[in-house]
């Protein structure tokens, strides 16, 4: 292997390592905020209708496909102001979810519980994302 060689191995190499970074420090795609959204639906649904046990059944299902097929990186802890401003987001999730139950209960609507997830699931899909993504770029070298 001549030098040539040599730096082009090397620069693949580091292209690859980048790739992975970039791919591991990513903001949540629209796909994965939908995928979050339908789980909370999902729990709404269940409570309504009074199986909690199918939500239960549901999330494991997905929890183990998503350790069976997810890529392992090297562990970067945020910062813990930005892991704390994440964890806080879930207290306007569940305001929004206790005050849409309210209105839902004052005006006998049926479901009362998942229009009370729709309400998280717009703080999921505007705070919580927004938050998740200023983290995720903070941990980019």
């Amino acid at each position: 292997m001549d030098a040539r060689e040599a730096q082009q191995a090397l620069d693949q190499a580091a292209q690859r390592r980048q790739q992975t970074i970039t791919a591991g420090t990513t903001p949540w795609t629209g796909a994965q905020v939908w995928s979050l959204c339908s789980c909370a639906l999902a729990l709404g649904v269940s409570v309504d209708a009074g199986m909690i046990w199918l939500w239960v059944v549901l999330m494991l299902t997905g929890v183990g496909v998503a350790w069976r097929r997810g890529v392992q990186l090297r562990p970067t802890r945020a910062s813990g102001r930005w892991q704390a401003a994440l964890v806080a987001t879930l207290v306007p999730a569940l305001a929004l979810d206790v005050a849409f139950q309210a209105v839902a209960r004052g005006l006998d609507w049926p479901l009362p519980n998942t229009v009370g997830v729709l309400g998280a699931c717009l703080v999921i899909a505007t705070l919580t994302r927004a938050v998740q993504a200023r983290m995720v770029a903070s941990l980019r070298p």
